[in-house]
């Protein structure tokens, strides 16, 4: 990080509790001073491989003589061959968040930041190691999965580094994530789903109006968490290709249950479950899903998971799959190959015979004493 070096704010910056901070100072390229847990050193970064100096100690040193110091000393390299540069870890990091925040979908951008902010690392790009990254990720997380998502979050990261030539090697390329994952087959059971919706019905806030959608109308979470106030009409939700995951345009029946979810005062005039403080769709997932799960007492589930149970309850009702693949937007399913070029039938009829048939089942299940 850059600052303005002062005597008073070289006075006022504080000792990290771990590791080593540097700020370079803004009106001396390549000078700065290195924050320890028991000391301040002046530094200067020199040469292709921008190696460190250490100058002196503050404040034996005072900060004049530091910079005049760093200033001879940059001098005499200047006539140093500088066929390579290399760049500081944390401006590469600066560098690639602002990429993803103009690329990618809120939710999408949301898991990254927790691990890119969350585990630190500093020094140069090029000698972070193998090992001092999967230290780093040892010592942030805590479950399988978590390792398991922060370890995809930095390979990307670093195949991103390498494409815009900040560094050579990725160093997690030839590495698998840390653990072996199955498929995920949690079904909420009919008293869970009993639990869960009657909690959600009964709150108002735009989380539980969320998780209710989600489990009436089996669509994924980034569609309902960017609901727009237009894509609702005549009870049906109309997401256009560039909303969906497998860039199809899709039509879903809301149903009598839909429709009770989404009779709410509309705050925002673009987005349904837009946030409080700005018209943009829901964020701050893991805390609401950490209330939720408190509140209700339900054993750990993922909004996923409410997609996985949407359908085991169609397959239970007799509702055809391929009515449910249609309901799912799925892709690839039980009308595929020659049949899918040929078959143009949109089943909406059928759809929402599904959706009423399903209606009738939850209201059942929440009136049952």
């Amino acid at each position: 990080m850059k600052l303005r070096l002062t005597d008073l704010s070289i006075r006022k910056l504080g000792n990290p509790q771990d590791g080593q901070v540097t700020h370079w100072d803004a009106t001396t390229p390549g000078f700065g001073i290195r924050c320890s847990a028991k000391s301040k050193s002046y530094v200067v970064m020199y040469g292709a491989k921008r190696r460190l100096k250490t100058i002196g100690r503050y404040p034996a040193l005072s900060l004049s003589d530091a910079r005049r110091q760093a200033k001879l000393f940059l001098a005499s390299q200047a006539t140093v061959p500088n066929d390579a540069i290399e760049h500081d870890y944390q401006d590469v990091l600066l560098a690639y968040m602002a990429d993803c925040h103009s690329r990618l979908r809120p939710s999408t951008l949301e898991g990254y930041l927790l691990y890119l902010n969350g585990i630190k690392l500093n020094g140069l790009i090029s000698e972070i190691t193998q090992r001092n990254m999967m230290h780093a990720i040892e010592r942030f997380t805590t479950s399988p999965t978590s390792r398991n998502y922060a370890f995809t979050t930095f390979k990307v990261f670093f195949n991103w580094a390498v494409r815009m030539q900040y560094v050579t090697v990725n160093p997690l390329s030839n590495l698998k994530r840390p653990h072996k994952t199955g498929s995920r087959d949690r079904v909420l059971s009919e008293d869970e789903i009993k639990v869960l919706l009657s909690y959600s019905l009964g709150q108002r806030d735009r989380y539980c109006g969320i998780v209710s959608l989600l489990l009436v109308t089996g669509q994924r979470r980034g569609e309902i968490a960017g609901l727009r106030w237009d894509e609702i009409s005549g009870g049906w939700l109309h997401f256009s290709a560039n909303r969906t995951k497998n860039a199809r345009g899709h039509a879903v029946p809301l149903g009598l249950l839909g429709m009770q979810i989404l009779d709410r005062p509309k705050t925002h005039d673009v987005f349904v479950f837009g946030d409080d403080d700005s018209d943009q769709p829901f964020s701050g997932w893991s805390r609401a899903q950490r209330r939720l799960l408190r509140e209700t007492g339900l054993p750990h589930f993922t909004l996923h998971d409410l997609r996985r149970t949407f359908a085991t309850v169609h397959a239970k009702l007799g509702t055809p799959i391929h009515v449910t693949e249609r309901l799912l937007n799925h892709v690839s399913g039980t009308v595929s190959g020659v049949a899918a070029v040929y078959n143009r039938h949109s089943y909406e009829q059928e759809m929402a015979l599904a959706q009423s048939t399903l209606d009738n089942f939850l209201s059942r299940l929440i009136d049952e004493p």
